[in-house]
């Protein structure tokens, strides 16, 4: 389990670190700002998820899916205040690159659970 959580993390980074030099090279800084941040909003949150299930992963079987629900909600929490600090305490972001990015970076997710199913 750690070492498919792991492996979904380090190939965010990967597509974030990607993406965000797709768009230094193609539309500049700002661009690769906006890509880095985009990136960051999808990985922090899916990161947070991961430590919380890896930290109880040997929990009985309720205990373990409260902490999944718990996880849920902080990812989720941790989505929406990160967008909003983005978009109030950021002045120079551009919202096409941003969602760009983070669109990519999770589908990271869906890519994995498909291939994960073909095997």
């Amino acid at each position: 389990m750690i070492r498919g959580l792991l492996s979904i993390l380090g190939l965010q980074l990967l597509v974030a670190g990607c993406v965000t030099l797709a768009f230094l090279l193609a539309s500049g800084p700002m661009a690769a700002k906006s890509a880095a941040i985009g990136g960051a909003i999808a990985f922090i949150p899916g990161a947070f998820y991961a430590w919380r299930l890896i930290v109880s992963r040997n929990a009985n079987p309720s205990r373990l899916l409260r902490t999944h629900f718990v996880a849920e909600v902080g990812k989720l929490t941790l989505t929406f205040v990160l967008f909003a600090v983005t978009f109030v305490w950021i002045k120079d972001v551009s919202a096409i690159t941003l969602f760009v990015a983070y669109i990519a970076v999770l589908l990271v997710y869906w890519l994995a659970l498909i291939l994960f199913k073909i095997r």
